[in-house]
């Protein structure tokens, strides 16, 4: 009141009136002294009481109470009433709550009722103003609850229902910031207007609430809602709101609800998930019905409703532009402190179109929504309409679109042009080759080069027509027409909804023609076949003239719109209008850009008018269209909550017509309805039409004398009244094209308008002449098929001859229906209908006769005057520009000269001009830039400066079009301005222009391009001084820094070009960083100066950096120095020295080499190192030395392996490494000392040697291994550095690099696309190189990594297999040797393991690339070593076999290996197999243990022509097999019993076989089957009888099966006959003894092994007698033959004698026990659980199966493999395996130098028992050796990896140890004087294992002293526990278990060498039991 009282010059007064003296304080508090001060304004605030006697102009009342109960105090009292209704002299307000006066039954009641009739009733918050004050006060006093419920002025309007629970309500009110109270109600505000959050994953889902109950985050809390539904008519959705609370409580409330929604019914839960997409509207009415009115107020309403939302919330708390809007992605609500954003986009094609809508919105807005909208006082004239001039100030992007530009209303064209500029490199950028100075990006849609590009490079329909079609193919184009072929192409080929779906989105030839089969086609295979061919011939002519058409920018923009991942402003709604002129793949774009497919977008449009060139379109294709690419795209991209029902809205249908009358309408309704019948997939069926508007029905034109209508109209035209006698501005003569139009345009003249079908789209005329539609026909006679349709629906009188209807014959029907229904509704009032041939026209003018839609009336003078409305000048001139905006340039000229406006007919005519140069400029360029001339001189002339300057441009003068610009524009054409100067070359121009319109890029570019720099210094210099000024407004500070920094660096660039490096370094200089000039002059390669500026600014760090660049490194070396950098500054001196001493002059590499100031550097790396740490210093001193070192001093090169290994120098390592192995090659074979026991421990034996500065062929090997290893592993680096991968191999790398004198360019380790630099170029190992890959920069050379990753494998592959080769050669000059020495079998073995071993590496290794000569050489040594395999696997003499030595390097893998690799070499001959082989085969298969499955089969197979080997070894491996399944149960006795019957048969067989043929079997192979044929047998009693040697072999099968059994007594009379035949055997053999020799000799076998042969075989003959009570006679009778005799040994001659007596045999088993003892093969006695007690003897080892395993039976026989005691090395420690000592993998050979062949029992799981007593001590003392031998680094890591194990076997021990003191009363005192140390020793041990991990650490050094300290009383300890331990055992197991293996006698000093080591002291009164 106050606002609009001023300026009224009246005295107003005001009084507020209350019953309550409280609320009168309240108010007068809240009003102040606001209106004292106001001379003829008063407000006065009183009771009813204080207003009692006064009155006042106006009175407020309030009436306080609001209640249901209506209880309103003493306000009910009819006096006080009285008081209060009476004090006003012109108006009373009354506030109250109409529910409560309503229910008050008082006098209220009736006053509301009265203030009702009277329309003077009304609700506040409808009153935008009210109720923006309602919810000012609610927020000030804090009252915002009050606004939580439905039907408040915040929700009564949503689109959602939003009920609230109590629970909320009270959550609500306990929250005590005001502030998360507004963000709370600002979130449920957003989600009643139906918005979500897009990312689904804060949704609850639990069991059946899934999708129905949601959470939302705001402020820290969670509001949580349900979708509910309510029965109003139909089920409504709403939205309740349960409660606001912390993130750990809404599970509670979550679980809750869910138990409510189990008991919804499924129909109920179903309704509430349901989501219908009805937002998403598709509206569809014909011209006239207000489509494009429904998508304004659309909009419009949108606008409103988010305003006064927005408005109501916010009030005038905050100032913000009102457009600002909500973004629907975010989830989290938090405080908003500005408006959020409605981001509303509207599309049309139309120009005009689009400026009227805009134009319309806005003045609803002012109206609506007042002040804060003022109407656009738009700056664009409506009849200059232009889309560069429309949409100046709207970027050319979806980014950043300014705020007011919102409601975004746009042409489709714009649309394109944002897309495209929204995606960074535009689609134009291929077409253009200049661009204009810019930073690289496009021109701007306002560019001139740009409008004039898409001007004449777009291929429209008539540019298709006129420029294309005529160079098709005749043959192609015949039967076709142009506008047919143009829209298949555009709208199908490459713009339909299936072209979409294709990755280049053409359709294929294949797919267009299948087209035909689809029950809409029209058109038939052969004609798509050729309009196909034209699309070929069309895209083909379009990129050779370098054009585009729309398709190809559409499609296009998908392809970018998919693969790019563009971040875009996304619209909330997006409306289309006149839809119908786009094709599928148009439409299609605007789902990336709007992803709200509920409700987001409105379609609108007519198929009807579907006579666009290139489109055909049909509503149920869009909708097909928004189903598939926009929900179900929608859907899969993870927007889908809710499940979808009714995906889609329906068509909206618009029947009402605003602007034609029904007479029209009828008549189009008619034409609509053939369409139904003929074609009913063209056009989507709609309601008739209906008009409320009066109008006369269409007329058909008749003449009775025939004379044309047009010259009775036009003929005999005159002046009336100064006017010209014809058609008004409103009317107009339709015809059907050009050539109609020319027919008669002689007649007509100036006197009408005279258009085409196609010209009229889009126009609307008062009064339309249809003139010759049906006789300009290309159907002619075929209209008669409308009589088809009229005879269907009983509409012919009599009958007519008629076609009958073909779809595909007569389509053409459609398009001219569709025509002549455009046509119809052209008009708005008239509508006369003229044809020349009645017969052409008949057929439809009977159709509309017979519906009486027409009227017939004759032309006669009267009506032809009456048809002619004549119009004012300003008619002709508004018409004129309706053309002239539709193109038609002829027929506005005429409007023009008709309104005798002289301005538009010239512009005109210069526009018509224009337009026909463009159409000309390819097609004669002479003649189109005349024409362009006249049109720029005109538009220059008529002041259409713009214009003007545009056509200059397109004829090439620059300069001219720019001072037109310049001059005669505005300031906004400066950019153009200036570009047409930079085109013309004035670059000063240019740039002065572009610096005075403030476009920094452009102007420093244009300096750049002229050499301005001066200029462009200057112009950087303005805008840094005035940044903060208006010029900041334009661009910002960081702008104008990245500006500029490009302009100095182009400057920089141009000086550099010119080798003028002084000029370029001022200007670097100047550039803002110190990183900005490093990055610029590295990006130059000008590294000497930036060195200079580096030294010259004292960065010395960073010049060392550069020097490197360089190739500089003692340079590099000299600046790290001065940074202080000491460390690297030494290590780059040794890289360098190491480089050099490889490298120089051309050096091949190894060895280091002297180089002149090699010293100097040297020392000078050592004084640097001084100056850093002492540990440092020392390494450094180290490596130098190694460098320097040129003597071959082993125990030096020893030293220097040691601490390259304590400074982790990989360096050294692998150097001394290389050095050592050089001395053993170059040592002489001489000089090799030989070992007689296998070596566990290569490590520190090779380290005892080397100290000696003794070689060794153990020690060869083992830094071959060594220095091989290392090399793998380089190989492994390599391989990393390809797949970026560090994995462990860093160190490895670098040695690598500085190895082969190459340097990182960038630190980065493992990157790809570091550069490495050669710092020698002339290096050998760079002749490998590919030249084409090296770079080179200046003098360096660098490569790539992937060039590296070759060369240098390819380097060390060669150095490998050198260096390799050269140790094969001296290991086989040792094998030789050691021949020719006659050393032991041992040593000759253990040359060929070596050899084999060094081979098998190399060719197993996969980076050898290996040459021809090469593989031979490789498989030369792997021969020699298997080939004479055998001889020392399976030596004849058994005493050899029984050796430690040999025993032990059988049992290693790489033995292991040679017999697989013999075995599958002799299998793999391919001849038939000789008995030769297969006796080795079997032979090796016995002794061998077990092999895997696969090779069995092969040697099965390889069998098959010799049938009883076969049968065997298949037995065989079949019990193998038998064996491996069921663990250590034994075969059954049919088995066992059918192997030795088989294997007994391979044997005769063999036997008997021609042994003279050649490779018949050898005896040792013979009689080691034999042998175990015999044990066989001997098995079957349950007990054997056999020697040491046999029962080591069988052991060595059966290891791990030591649950043996005997079989039945039957089955052993079965193998009678078997033995009988063993017997037979051996007797020939002995007694044929020249046949045995000749056997031997054949054999290739010395007749000096004849004697060894006898020995075998009567030690045979002895145990068969044993065994089985057989040969006595035999052994009587070969004691007696001094042939036979005389070849035993003596000793054993002489005892096996004394028991022959003369007539009779006296031998027992004390008696072949003795003499078996006496060669060194004692007897053995095994019992397999048979009572043998009667063979029990002293000389006999017994050996019971039952209690031992095989294995533990081996560690007894051969206890040395356990004992490390008195030989250096001799014992493997685990802590020495390969992982600890860096050693690679380079072979699947294990190495013998690093591995013992009990290494897998070390600390196995089967050891560590209190049961196996022996074992448990073994494994202890074996532990307790190989840790105490650990003596470098990894000694604490093998101490921490093995303290679980050591601990329990300490503790077992520890355990064990007690019981043996006790029982030990006999012993000697100092042993357990001893033993008590030991124990004590072995508690603490324990006690310092028995703690967590990290103090094991911390307890390492204890216990590695207390492991030294029992290691050293190995020697006497461990015999004296070892027998304490066996009497425990004995005592433990009792008399049942009373022997497991027993050694009984004295024994013979002489022969105790190899007994004593296996049954050291274990004699005890005959027999002791041993574990």
């Amino acid at each position: 009141m106050a606002t609009a009282w001023i300026g009224s010059n009246k005295k107003l007064n005001i009084g507020v009136v209350s019953p309550y003296a409280a609320q009168v304080v309240a108010i007068k508090d809240k009003l102040g002294h606001k209106y004292e001060s106001r001379d003829g304004f008063a407000v006065k605030v009183k009771s009813v009481d204080g207003f009692q006697g006064g009155e006042e102009d106006i009175i407020i009342i309030s009436t306080v109470r609001s209640n249901t109960g209506g209880s309103i105090g003493f306000l009910s009292k009819p006096q006080r009433i009285n008081v209060a209704l009476t004090r006003a002299r012109h108006c009373l307000w009354i506030l109250g709550n109409e529910r409560t006066l309503s229910r008050s039954e008082s006098v209220w009641e009736s006053l509301i009722h009265d203030a009702k009739d009277r329309q003077c009733f009304f609700i506040a918050d409808d009153d935008k103003d009210l109720a923006k004050a309602i919810l000012e006060v609610k927020k000030e006093l804090d009252e915002l609850e009050e606004l939580l419920n439905p039907e408040s002025i915040l929700f009564r309007s949503q689109r959602w229902k939003v009920v609230f629970s109590d629970k909320f309500l009270q959550s609500f009110k306990k929250l005590k910031s005001a502030q998360r109270k507004k963000s709370v109600i600002n979130l449920l505000m957003k989600l009643a207007s139906g918005w979500r959050p897009k990312r689904r994953n804060i949704d609850s889902v639990c069991g059946s609430s899934s999708h129905i109950v949601k959470q939302f985050k705001v402020e820290g809390l969670y509001v949580v809602c349900t979708i509910d539904i309510e029965k109003e008519g139909r089920y409504i959705q709403f939205l309740k709101v349960w409660d606001i609370l912390p993130l750990e409580d809404v599970s509670k409330l979550v679980k809750r609800l869910d138990d409510i929604f189990v008991k919804y019914t499924d129909d109920y839960v179903n309704r509430c998930k349901e989501k219908c997409l009805e937002g998403s509207t598709f509206i569809h009415g014909r011209s006239g019905t207000g489509k494009t009115t429904i998508l304004t107020m659309k909009l419009f309403q949108k606008e409103k409703l988010h305003y006064m939302a927005m408005e109501a919330f916010y009030g005038a708390e905050r100032k913000t532009d009102p457009n600002t809007n909500q973004n629907n992605e975010v989830e989290e609500v938090t405080a908003e402190t500005k408006r959020a954003i409605l981001r509303q986009l509207f599309v049309t094609v139309s120009p005009k179109l689009c400026f009227a809508v805009k134009q319309h919105i806005s003045h609803l807005k002012s109206s609506a929504l007042g002040g804060k909208f003022p109407a656009e006082s738009s700056l664009i004239d409506v009849d200059d309409i232009d889309d560069a001039a429309e949409f100046k100030d709207i970027p050319n992007s979806f980014v950043d679109i300014p705020l007011k530009s919102f409601p975004l209303i746009i042409t489709f064209h714009k649309f394109l042009m944002m897309l495209d500029g929204t995606l960074g490199t535009s689609y134009f950028e291929r077409f253009l080759d200049i661009n204009k100075p810019s930073d690289g990006q496009i021109q701007s849609s306002r560019s001139v080069a740009l409008q004039t590009f898409i001007r004449t490079k777009e291929v429209n329909f008539d540019r298709f027509s006129s420029v294309y079609w005529p160079h098709f193919n005749t043959e192609l184009t015949k039967n076709l027409d142009s506008s047919r072929v143009y829209t298949e192409i555009i709208s199908h080929i490459k713009g339909g909804l299936r072209a979409m779906e294709v990755g280049h989105c053409k359709l294929s030839r294949e797919d267009y023609v299948q087209l035909s089969e689809g029950r809409v086609s029209t058109l038939s295979t052969r004609k798509r076949e050729k309009i196909y061919d034209i699309f070929l011939n069309y895209e083909r002519m379009k990129v050779e003239k370098g054009e585009f058409d729309l398709a190809d920018l559409v499609n296009d923009l998908h392809h970018r719109l998919k693969d790019e991942s563009c971040q875009v402003d996304e619209m909330n709604f997006v409306y289309v209008d006149e839809v119908q002129d786009l094709t599928m793949s148009q439409i299609a774009l605007f789902k990336y850009i709007c992803k709200n497919v509920d409700e987001g977008f409105v379609f609108s449009g007519d198929t009807a008018q579907t006579i666009a060139r290139g489109i055909d379109f049909r509503f149920q294709d869009i909708r097909a269209l928004f189903y598939k690419k926009f929900v179900s795209e929608s859907s899969n991209n993870g927007h889908v909550g809710r499940e979808r029902k009714g995906q889609l809205s329906d068509v909206l249908s618009l029947s009402q017509n605003f602007r034609t009358h029904a007479g029209v309408l009828k008549l189009a309704q008619s034409v609509i309805e053939l369409l139904y019948r003929f074609f009913p997939q063209s056009i989507d069926v709609l309601k008739p039409e209906t008009s409320l508007i009066y109008g006369e029905p269409p007329v058909l034109l008749e003449s009775e004398n025939k004379e044309d209508a047009i010259i009775k109209m036009f003929g005999n035209s005159g002046n009336f009244g100064g006017n010209i006698v014809g058609f008004g501005a409103q009317q107009v003569i339709l015809v059907r094209d050009d050539s109609a139009r020319k027919a008669i345009s002689n007649h007509v003249g100036k006197q009408a308008l005279l258009l085409t079908i196609v010209e009229c789209k889009g126009l609307e005329f008062q009064d339309v002449l249809l003139y010759n539609f049906f006789s300009s026909s290309c159907l002619k006679n075929k209209w008669r098929v409308i009589y088809e349709y009229m005879k269907e629906q009983d509409m012919l009188d009599s009958p007519r001859p008629f076609p009958s209807f073909n779809e595909a014959k007569q389509s053409i029907l459609c398009s001219e229906l569709k025509q002549l229904y455009v046509t119809i509704t052209r008009t708005r009032q008239r509508l006369w209908i003229w044809e020349n041939m009645e017969e052409l026209s008949k057929p439809m003018f009977d159709y509309w006769r017979k519906r009486c839609l027409v009227q017939v009336r004759q032309l006669d003078d009267s009506l032809a005057q009456a048809m002619q409305v004549a119009s004012s000048p300003e008619e002709w001139r508004s018409q004129g520009i309706k053309l002239f905006h539709e193109h038609n340039y002829e027929m506005a000229t005429m409007c023009f000269e008709r309104a005798g406006d002289t301005y538009w007919e010239r512009r005109t005519k210069a526009t018509g001009l224009k337009a026909s140069a463009d159409r000309l400029c390819s097609s004669n360029p002479e003649e189109a830039n005349i024409i362009l001339r006249e049109a720029a001189e005109i538009f220059e002339a008529i002041g259409k400066a713009d214009s003007a300057a545009r056509c200059f441009y397109d004829l090439g003068e620059y300069e001219r079009a720019g001072k037109i610009y310049l001059e005669k524009c505005e300031e906004s054409e400066l950019e153009r301005a200036a570009e047409c100067f930079y085109r013309a070359g004035c670059y000063e121009l240019a740039a002065e222009v572009y610096a005075r319109g403030n476009f920094f890029s452009e102007c420093l570019t244009v300096c750049s391009k002229g050499k301005l720099f001066e200029l462009g210094l200057q112009c950087i210099h303005y805008w840094k001084q005035h940044a903060n000024t208006e010029v900041a407004v334009v661009r910002r500070r960081e702008e104008i820094y990245r500006i500029e920094q490009d302009f100095l660096e182009r400057c920089a660039l141009h000086f550099h070009e010119l080798k003028d490096s002084k000029s370029m370094m001022k200007f670097v200089k100047t550039f803002h960083s110190m990183d900005l000039k490093r990055n610029f002059l590295k990006s130059l390669n000008c590294l000497n100066e930036l060195l200079l500026l580096e030294e010259e600014l004292g960065n010395f760090f960073d010049a060392a950096s550069i020097a490197k660049l360089r190739g500089d490194f003692l340079l590099a070396a000299d600046l790290l120095q001065k940074a202080g950098h000491f460390k690297e500054a030494s290590t780059l001196t040794l890289n360098y020295v190491f480089s050099n001493s490889l490298w120089s002059h051309g050096s091949k590499g190894w060895p280091l080499k002297q180089f002149s100031q090699k010293e100097e550097l040297l020392e000078k790396a050592r004084s640097l190192a001084k100056m850093d740490s002492n540990q440092f210093y020392e390494f450094v001193c180290m490596e130098a030395e190694i460098l320097s070192n040129d003597q071959a001093n082993l125990p030096r090169l020893n030293q220097q392996v040691n601490a390259s290994k304590r400074h982790h120098s990989m360096k050294g390592e692998i150097l001394c490494a290389r050095m050592i192995l050089d001395v053993h090659l170059q040592s002489n074979i001489s000089k090799f000392e030989w070992e007689d026991e296998l070596v566990w421990n290569p490590v520190m034996f090779s380290e005892s040697k080397i100290c000696k500065n003794k070689v060794s062929i153990e020690t060869l090997v083992y830094f071959w291994n060594y220095w091989k290893d290392k090399i793998v592993n380089i190989f492994e680096c390599l391989g990393c550095l390809e797949t970026q991968d560090d994995n462990g191999y860093r160190g490895y790398g670098d040695f690598c690099l500085n190895y082969l004198g190459l340097w990182k360019q960038y630190e980065s380790w493992c990157n790809l696309d570091t550069i490495y630099i050669l710092l020698n170029c002339d290096a050998d190992w760079v002749r490998e190189w590919d030249a084409r890959y090296a770079q080179m920069n200046g003098k360096l050379v660098s490569i790539d990594v992937h060039q590296l990753v070759s060369a240098a494998r390819n380097y060390w592959s060669l150095e490998l297999f050198s260096v390799g080769k050269k140790v094969l050669h001296n290991l086989e000059a040792l094998y030789m040797h050691s021949m020719k020495s006659s050393l032991p079998l041992f040593c000759q073995f253990r040359s060929l393991t070596y050899i084999y071993e060094v081979a098998k590496s190399l060719s197993d290794f996969k980076f050898l690339d290996f040459r021809h000569h090469d593989a031979k050489t490789l498989e030369k040594f792997l021969e020699l070593s298997t080939e004479h395999f055998f001889g020392y696997m399976f030596p004849l003499d058994c005493q050899e076999s029984l050796r430690q030595n040999l025993f032990s390097l059988r049992r290693t893998a790489v033995c292991r290996s040679m017999l697989e690799e013999v075995i599958l070499k002799c299998i793999g001959l391919k001849n038939k197999l000789s008995y030769g082989q297969i006796g080795r085969l079997a032979v090796m298969i016995l002794g061998s243990g077990k092999l895997h499955n696969e090779l069995y089969q092969q040697v099965v197979e390889r069998c098959t022509r010799n049938s009883p080997w076969k049968a065997f070894l298949e037995n065989f491996s079949a019990n193998m097999g038998l064996e491996s399944q069921q663990g250590s149960a034994p075969c059954n006795n049919d088995s066992e019993v059918s192997l030795v019957q088989k294997f007994h048969e391979a044997l005769l067989d063999t036997y008997r076989a021609n042994w003279r043929f050649n490779d018949y079997i050898s005896p040792a192979c013979f009689l080691y089957l034999i042998e175990r044929l015999l044990i066989m047998l001997s098995s079957f009693q349950g007990y054997i009888l056999t020697t040491k040697s046999s029962f080591v072999e069988w052991l060595i099968h059966q290891e791990g099966n030591s649950d043996q059994t005997y079989i039945s007594v039957a089955a052993q009379r079965s193998m009678g006959y078997v033995l009988e035949s063993l017997v037979h055997i051996v007797q020939q053999l002995l007694f044929n003894q020249n046949d045995t020799m000749d056997w031997i000799r054949k054999s290739c076998t010395s007749l000096k092994d004849y004697s060894l042969v006898v020995l075998r075989l009567v030690v045979i003959i002895c145990l068969l007698h044993l065994n089985f009570g057989k040969c006595e006679d035999s052994l009587f009778q070969l004691l007696g033959s001094g042939n036979i005799i005389n070849k035993l040994p003596r000793e054993f001659k002489d005892v096996l004698r004394r028991g022959r007596g003369p007539y009779f045999l006296k031998i027992n088993v004390n008696m072949i026990a003795d003499a078996f003892k006496k060669i060194g093969n004692p007897l053995v006695i095994v019992s397999l659980g048979k009572n043998c007690s009667r063979y029990i003897c002293p000389d006999a080892i017994f050996v019971d199966m039952k209690v031992n395993q095989c294995k533990d039976i081996l560690r007894i026989f051969f206890p040395k493999v356990e004992d490390s005691q008195g030989h250096a090395g001799t014992a493997e420690p685990e802590a020495l395996t390969p992982d600890l000592c860096e050693e690679g993998k380079s072979s699947n050979i294990t190495s013998s130098n690093s591995a013992s062949p009990l290494d897998q029992d070390l600390i196995a799981d089967d050891n560590i028992n209190e049961g196996n007593l022996t074992m448990n001590s073994g494994l202890f003392w074996k532990i307790v050796g190989e840790l105490n031998l650990v003596e470098y680094e990894k000694y604490h890591k093998s101490i921490e990896l093995k303290a679980p194990d050591i601990k329990v076997v300490v503790e077992n021990i520890i355990h064990l140890q007690c019981a043996p003191m006790d029982l030990s009363d006999d012993q000697g005192e100092s042993g357990l004087e001893e033993a008590a140390s030991m124990l004590e020793e072995l508690k603490q041990l324990y006690g310092a294992l028995d703690v967590s991990e990290l103090e094991v650490k911390n307890n390492v050094s204890a216990i590695g002293e207390l492991l030294k300290r029992l290691h050293s009383r190995r020697a006497t300890m461990e015999p004296f526990l070892n027998k304490l331990f066996l009497q425990l055992r004995a005592n433990y197991e009792g008399k049942e278990s009373e022997t497991g293996i027993v050694s009984s006698g004295k024994g013979d000093e002489e022969n105790n060498d190899n007994e004593a080591a296996e049954c050291s002291n274990s004699y005890d009164k005959g027999k002791m039991g041993a574990s």
